[in-house]
């Protein structure tokens, strides 16, 4: 597109993007209706790649000065087998002098943190746009006072507008550090807006750090019911498990009792039930959108029918992939669903090519489960992907509370931040409205009658904690986000999961929170089992068990009660114990599929 101050229009050039595209598009259907009518000249069919990025400063200096920033080379010729074929060479950005960068400083960070912050930013625009939540949910929030802008925001519209203009700043900001694009991997799909299907994603380059592919989190339809053959399983038999542990051992607080008439309260609905048959229903439909994408756009529907989204994102990463200059980096990164995408898609260029790419992830779900079995399918994506294994090129960020980042378990290090202060903090205040209920009952809340306040509740808990702009406003505080990368509250890898382990959800339909499920002493030490009664832990095993068992299963330690766990307050007496155990076994009289 040229400048309104380009050399070209005193002699007498009047460019316009979209009608050049549509006079281009209607001579190339004449060119083939024409030689297709002639019988004589079949015209070929078209074969189009991408090709390695192109070091052309000449060029990029003859564009620049004629008011144009060269973008890419694209080359068309007849092949040897008789096609058309057709390459695109993305340009380096960045080498040439004078009106091409725009007056841009380009990226300059020169610490782990500076670099962190910058793919943050890349998470937030990724969304395309700001999307608050709703009145009812951050109303009460900012006339308390604790909207994640500070106390001056005092109203439900200032907050939006607060948002929108981080939203625009951020913008703003990584189109100053380098050049941004749609990365859609050669499929010809547009999947940015809220109602669209397929992956979306952004490619960043600038000198000093290479290649950047961002994928967005959930944000779309098809998006969010993507997801649900991930994480539909985990929900149902490991979800209520992981929200204790996120509490008691991963956040260090304390479980109270408001916690645990939470855990007690009786639901009339059978929330378990309906958000795998919701899930599943979902999913049907969605299923039938995504072949017909698939067929479209070029994929396999077989293959789509088995995993979903993961054959559009092995596309999009194969094409920048494809498209790196020698010796330039690559990087990827993503929120929630999208951190999700692009740790599997780190695993997959580390199984195909043996190459390990940085990669770091916000508030991303796991992968070291699905992957292995998705639900509502019979795929799976060890193909591709080895989930059995831990992944050290991987790094992930997430607060201790977010409920989401949670689910399913982080293939690399786990870098945990706002662990300082979280005992006063707003996230717990919040938050403390939701744990104790199951992973199910948060799910649905909202869909089923009387479930409205559990669901903003639960809305306002993400707001601080798994947005990704109250994500990008807490890792600003250097408080939480250190120099070399690390945070507040520290990074580790957890050991890698066996096949066939216990932590994954298996194919046995369980419903019930029991002891079983536990993955620490402290919240071993608070659960019970589907028959009321006491778990105990064992610490050489790293197990919870019930006390109808402990007393016959051998441990390589010693067996231990809850008030051996770290001071976790025990609210179920011996009686309530008894008293809840005859219930229980009343209860699995009558349902004998629960243990």
């Amino acid at each position: 597109a040229a400048t309104s101050d380009s050399p070209l229009r005193p002699l007498g050039f009047r460019l316009s993007r979209p009608m050049s595209a549509m006079v281009a598009r209607l001579l190339f259907v004449l060119a083939v209706a024409v030689a297709r009518a002639s019988g004589q000249h079949p015209f070929p069919p078209l074969r189009s790649e991408e090709g390695r990025r192109l070091a052309a400063p000449a060029l990029q200096e003859a564009a620049s000065a004629l008011g144009f920033k060269l973008e890419a080379v694209h080359t068309l010729g007849l092949h040897e087998t008789g096609s058309w074929a057709h390459s695109r060479r993305l340009v380096e950005q960045g080498a040439a002098s004078g009106p091409a960068d725009g007056g841009r400083r380009l990226y300059s960070g020169t610490t782990r943190r500076d670099f962190v912050r910058l793919l943050l930013q890349l998470n937030v625009v990724a969304y395309t746009i700001s999307d608050p939540y709703l009145e009812d949910v951050l109303k009460p929030v900012v006339e308390a006072g604790d909207s994640m802008y500070g106390p001056s925001v005092k109203t439900y519209a200032e907050e939006v507008a607060k948002e929108a203009a981080d939203f625009a700043a951020q913008w703003a900001e990584v189109r100053n550090e380098g050049n941004v694009t749609v990365a859609e991997g050669r499929l010809g799909l547009d999947a940015a807006a809220l109602d669209s299907v397929g992956v979306h994603a952004l490619e960043f380059s600038a000198p000093a750090v290479g290649r950047l592919l961002v994928f967005r989190g959930s944000f779309s339809s098809g998006d969010f019911d993507n997801i649900k053959a991930w994480i539909s399983g985990f929900i149902v038999k490991k979800g209520t498990a992981m929200l204790k542990n996120q509490w008691v051992t991963v956040g260090g607080l304390p479980w109270t009792e408001k916690l645990q008439g939470q855990k007690n309260s009786i639901s009339l609905v059978p929330s378990e039930s309906v958000f795998s048959t919701g899930s599943w229903w979902y999913y049907s439909s969605f299923h039938t959108q995504i072949l017909d994408l698939a067929k479209k756009s070029g994929m396999d529907p077989a293959k789509v029918a088995e995993t979903g989204y993961w054959e559009f994102t092995k596309a999009i990463t194969e094409s920048v992939r494809t498209s790196l200059a020698a010796g330039e980096k690559l990087t990827m990164s993503g929120h929630s669903q999208g951190g999700a995408r692009a740790a599997l898609a780190s695993m997959y260029l580390e199984k195909k090519y043996n190459e390990k790419h940085d990669t770091v992830t916000f508030a991303a779900v796991g992968g070291l489960c699905f992957s292995r079995d998705l639900d509502y399918t019979s795929g799976n994506m060890l193909a591709d992907v080895d989930p059995y294994t831990m992944h050290d090129q991987v790094t992930e960020y997430v607060h201790p509370l977010d409920v989401y980042g949670h689910f399913d378990y982080d293939v690399g290090k786990v870098c945990s931040y706002g662990t300082t202060g979280l005992a006063e903090s707003k996230a717990r205040q919040y938050c403390e409205e939701v744990f104790g209920y199951t992973a199910a009952q948060l799910m649905v809340a909202g869909t089923v009658p009387g479930t409205s306040d559990l669901a903003n509740a639960f809305a306002r808990c993400r707001y601080n904690t798994h947005a990704v702009l109250e994500m990008s406003a807490r890792l600003m505080n250097d408080t939480f986000l250190l120099e070399d990368g690390t945070t507040d509250g520290g990074c580790s890898t957890m050991s890698a999961i066996p096949k066939g382990d216990a932590k994954c959800p298996s194919e046995v339909w369980n419903t019930a929170d029991g002891c079983d499920d536990e993955l620490s002493c402290k919240s071993c030490a608070i659960s019970t089992s589907a028959a009321g009664l006491a778990c105990e832990w064992c610490a050489g095993d790293g197990v919870c068990r019930s006390i109808a068992t402990t007393w016959y299963k051998s441990c390589n330690t010693s067996w231990v009660k809850g008030s051996q766990c770290g001071g976790e307050v025990d609210f179920a007496s011996p009686v309530a114990h008894f008293s809840m155990a005859i219930i229980g076994c009343s209860v699995l009289s009558m349902l004998p599929h629960l243990y």
